[in-house]
């Protein structure tokens, strides 16, 4: 089960992940998510509550780095648990993510405070839970496109 928050930054996304990023369902939501932030320059993705991820999840993240690559969109990943940081380097795969640093999520939120409250674009999305702060919650089930 993986349940997605997106929180809009000024100019870059975070979306926070909750639950197994693994092959299935839950990797096609993390694509699905990741490929309707469409006006974005950053994608970052927040990987504090991620229980697990498996073979499958790690070839989804390397997808959608390469396709936020293709669209000039950076992408990062954050807050990687222990789990996941140990499953990054038996994959040899930790050098060849960007992680998003304090310093830099600092300024993303200083970026964003310094903006106008109603400029973010919150089209094209599903489940508006609170737009008051940007922050828009997916499910486990979205449909698929």
């Amino acid at each position: 089960m993986l349940k997605i928050t997106v929180q809009k930054l000024g100019d870059a996304s975070v979306l926070r992940c909750h639950g197994r990023i693994v092959a299935g369902g839950a990797g096609s939501i993390l694509r699905k998510v990741v490929l309707s932030e469409l006006h974005t320059k950053m994608i970052v993705i927040d990987l504090a509550l991620v229980e697990r991820i498996d073979a499958g999840g790690l070839g989804i993240l390397l997808g959608l780095r390469e396709s936020a690559r293709s669209r000039a969109i950076m992408f990062k990943l954050m807050n990687a648990t222990k789990r996941v940081e140990e499953i990054l380097e038996l994959s040899h795969l930790q050098r060849v993510f960007e992680f998003c640093s304090v310093r830099e999520l600092f300024c993303l939120l200083h970026r964003a405070a310094s903006v106008p409250s109603g400029s973010s674009d919150q089209s094209n999305r599903a489940d508006e839970n609170d737009s008051r702060n940007g922050s828009l919650e997916w499910p486990e089930a979205v449909p698929a496109v």
